[in-house]
């Protein structure tokens, strides 16, 4: 069991993202409440800690957080646009104060198509710049890639491009996008993706990253979604394996403890087989009310199969 908690040092950041989960409004923490936040995960026997949201690079006590964690003897992340680390004595600085794994978020392959959903000029060019800065500086890259309209159609060929360009990377994110704090715009909502279009690139990914002996999450896709990839869902990971998480934010929510992975069933769900490690369309009658599910059947081996593929790896 793994465990990864969430904190948020700071609300604000150099990119303007049209879907952004977690927009600007200006908070922080101090350096203080960031140590008691890492104590009180470090008391909860936590395994990670990810400095996270807007952008953490801004804040300027993060290597100092970062260096506390390594003393502590607790894993330590951050999620980062690239935006600062294309500089690189600032990569260099969090390497020397031991950042052990970078997520930096690349949205696709094309430039123009990834500058246009950060709303920010040169934020790609700047993003390559970061994964090459981390990876000469030895710190762990993995990538991040928020599933939407603009990128759904070709998120294997993000996949087999990074991979060519960086072979050193070995593990790579999809979250679907989450709709409930973006911009309220007509660009905005011009975002939202369309899973019957996405599945299947997002599995060719998955086979090409397989293939590869590379590692790969999903989060907040539906199982009947990513079918034969099951294992590699975030939820249904920590469904099985009884996982937690807990996110400190900046913002009414306050800290969120997780521990319930069940969401947005269909009354179609009770049929499918997967239903008990599935959890299902997330906010699916608020904004996802246009997706369908495809109830599975599976042979007893099968579903075995999937749980063995979750609790024998990491």
């Amino acid at each position: 069991m793994a465990n990864i908690g969430y904190i948020q040092v700071n609300r604000h950041c150099n990119n303007a993202c049209h879907f952004c989960s977690n927009p600007s409004n200006g908070n922080n923490i101090r350096y203080e409440r960031g140590i008691e936040l890492i104590d009180d995960f470090i008391q909860r026997w936590y395994t990670w800690i990810i400095f996270t949201w807007g952008e953490p690079t801004l804040s300027p006590d993060l290597p100092r957080w970062i260096k506390y964690t390594v003393e502590q003897g607790i894993g330590n992340r951050i999620i980062s646009n690239g935006m600062l680390c294309s500089k690189p004595e600032y990569m260099q600085r969090l390497a020397d104060a031991w950042l052990e794994l970078v997520h930096f978020s690349v949205f696709t392959c094309h430039a123009k198509i990834h500058d246009f959903l950060t709303d920010t000029p040169g934020s790609w060019k700047k993003l390559m710049m970061s994964i090459t800065n981390a990876l000469n500086c030895w710190v762990r890259v993995q990538i991040n890639t928020v599933i939407n309209h603009y990128n759904q159609e070709h998120l294997d060929k993000t996949v087999k491009f990074l991979v060519k360009h960086f072979p050193k990377i070995q593990h790579f994110v999809w979250n679907n996008l989450d709709p409930e704090m973006m911009r309220k715009t007509d660009t905005a909502w011009s975002t939202m993706p369309d899973f019957d279009t996405f599945s299947e690139p997002l599995r060719r990914a998955m086979k090409f990253l397989e293939s590869s002996d590379r590692t790969f999450r999903a989060e907040k896709v539906p199982l009947c979604y990513i079918r034969w990839y099951e294992w590699a869902s975030t939820e249904t990971r920590k469904i099985v394996k009884d996982e937690e998480r807990i996110v400190h934010f900046l913002d009414f929510r306050e800290m969120m403890h997780e521990t319930d992975w069940d969401h947005g069933k269909h009354l179609e769900c009770k049929t499918c087989d997967l239903n008990s490690i599935c959890w299902g369309v997330y906010e699916r009658e608020k904004y996802y009310d246009f997706v369908k599910v495809y109830p599975q059947k599976l042979e007893k081996l099968e579903r075995e199969d999937i749980l063995k593929k979750i609790t024998h790896s990491v």
